[in-house]
């Protein structure tokens, strides 16, 4: 890890933004993440560790996703907010 990544993971109050896209057996859904990078990569570690399959992909990957349901989610205000789009 350079400099540049030893500070921005040390600043509590850095947030990283990312697009995902996750798969399951039951459902497939496109998220739409911010939050500090050590809580986005237990985040990710979680859905994988649950048998998901996780891509990033990009805003495009997100506005053009065909869905039945969206759902927003605030933990841990700053740390982690979840925008999701849901298909069943």
């Amino acid at each position: 890890m350079d400099k540049t990544q030893q500070k921005i993971m040390a600043d509590e109050n850095y947030v990283q933004h990312m697009f995902l896209r996750v798969v399951n057996d039951d459902m497939e859904c496109v998220l739409n993440i911010a939050g500090h990078p050590y809580r986005l990569r237990e985040l990710i570690f979680m859905m994988i560790e649950n048998g998901c399959s996780v891509e990033k992909t990009d805003s495009d990957g997100f506005n053009t996703f065909d869905y039945d349901q969206e759902t927003v989610e605030v933990h841990d205000f700053l740390t982690s907010i979840i925008k999701a789009k849901f298909r069943q």
